[in-house]
């Protein structure tokens, strides 16, 4: 099934009488519970693409459809409480609020709803991520693998049906790196989560089920351009 598809997408940035295409003429389906990685080169469009699909950018052409909802249909208000509901970001950086502890971190999403917190899931996702000694430590006690840790944790808190890694990697060395990926895999099988990985790794990228390039804005299925 085809749970998110991107239709002839495009951002368009104007300077002078000139545009340019951070993103240009963009369509592929993803299908529910895949893992979908998109490499290229710092600068190539692909975080542009990827904060477009998580309703962060608004698309100069083109079409977002998840799960049947066409992305900017909704108001912002409304786009707003959507994302924080079925989508789950994960960032290079983390973006981890300093003043909050590990435990208060992964439940904000939860908190900002006004919604009863899970308790068995949230044992479950701290177990899965081996964070569960470190709910009451705050993010500049953490290696930076734990910070992602956490940060995945809070991606995952409200059982978003599609998990989007902007460089989730990105800032890690490689063994923490590949624990990152393991564990998105991880994910990915044990709740039929579909994610949708941004990095610049070819061997974190052929971790996936289907990997595409973007290049000068352009997307590439990996068979492709071989």
């Amino acid at each position: 099934m085809e749970y998110l598809q991107i239709q002839h997408l495009s951002k368009i940035y104007k300077k002078s009488n000139n545009q340019i295409y951070a993103v240009h003429d963009v369509s592929f389906n993803v299908k529910k519970g895949s893992f979908v990685a998109i490499t290229g080169k710092s600068g190539s469009g692909k975080s542009t693409l990827l904060h477009m699909l998580a309703g962060l950018e608004i698309p100069s052409q083109g079409e977002i459809i998840l799960d049947g909802t066409q992305l900017f249909s909704f108001t912002e208000d409304q786009l707003t409480i959507f994302r924080r509901r079925q989508i789950g970001m994960v960032y290079q950086f983390y973006n981890l609020i300093p003043t909050l502890n590990v435990e208060e971190n992964i439940l904000l999403p939860v908190l900002l709803d006004h919604v009863e917190v899970d308790q068995i899931y949230f044992n479950q996702i701290i177990s899965l991520l081996h964070i569960e000694d470190e709910l009451k430590s705050y993010p500049n006690e953490l290696s930076g693998g734990q910070q992602q840790r956490v940060a995945l944790a809070r991606a995952l808190i409200h059982r978003p049906t599609i998990l989007l890694c902007d460089e989730p990697t990105g800032n890690l060395d490689s063994l923490h790196s590949r624990e990152i990926c393991d564990l998105l895999k991880l994910i990915n099988k044990k709740y039929d989560t579909t994610i949708l990985l941004i990095t610049h790794d070819m061997d974190i990228a052929m971790q996936a089920d289907e990997v595409y390039r973007m290049k000068d804005g352009c997307l590439t299925r990996y068979e492709e351009f071989q």
